[in-house]
């Protein structure tokens, strides 16, 4: 498969972070996928342990001198470094894989998309309107959910998140209408479950989940 660039945004979670580095991503990308690892620490002390277990990794560690930039800027930043076609990214703070091949089936419909316009995969949730963001009507209101998707790299770049108003909350959701507006498509992949509450997550067999009370 054509290589992956894997992204991690760190903020004051230096344990969780590792956790989900070492656990959850890296033995699903390993002899699976030509890959790189970008992990962007928005901490305000540097991390040695995190930035050694991501230079292990074959990745960069790149601390904002303590600066937040929020996810929004955070996910630019990566999209800006990265060297390959697909990117996927992990919230380092919930998720939980059982199934190694979890990453594969995100980057199996950008990889077979003849059309060149699938510009997301992961778990659609619902949006609101597209006009509480700036849209117009008619939208599809949904989104993938920011806390666990694969997407195309030049699409991102493309299409930047924004840095302002939705710079954190809501910039999966802007990011998505985005996507949708220019003619891209978004791909639901049923083996994997990211939501934002618990109480979302419903029944299922998933290979990997991810949501906020979710516990490891």
């Amino acid at each position: 498969m054509t290589g992956v660039t894997a992204v991690m945004i760190a903020y004051h979670n230096e344990q969780e972070s590792l956790v989900r580095l070492q656990r959850d991503l890296l033995p699903a990308l390993r002899d699976r996928v030509e890959y790189e690892l970008v992990v962007i620490d928005n901490s305000a002390e540097f991390s040695p342990e995190l930035a050694d277990a991501v230079s292990c990794g074959k990745g960069r560690y790149c601390w904002q001198q303590g600066e937040n930039l929020m996810y929004g800027a955070s996910l630019n930043l990566a999209v800006s470094l990265a060297t390959h076609p697909y990117l996927l990214y992990v919230c380092s703070n919930h998720g939980q894989s059982y199934d190694d091949t979890w990453a594969l089936d995100l980057l199996r419909p950008l990889v077979t998309d003849a059309l060149g316009d699938v510009a997301m995969t992961g778990t659609l949730q619902h949006s609101g309107s597209p006009t509480g963001t700036g849209f117009p009507e008619g939208l599809p209101p949904y989104h993938i959910q920011g806390g666990l998707f694969a997407a195309r790299t030049s699409a991102l770049a493309a299409h930047p998140y924004p840095n302002g108003e939705y710079a954190h909350w809501g910039s999966d959701i802007y990011q998505c209408f985005q996507l949708v507006a220019s003619g891209l498509r978004l791909v639901e992949v049923p083996t994997v479950r990211s939501v934002w509450r618990e109480s979302d997550l419903g029944e299922g067999a998933w290979k990997y989940v991810h949501n906020s009370g979710w516990k490891d």
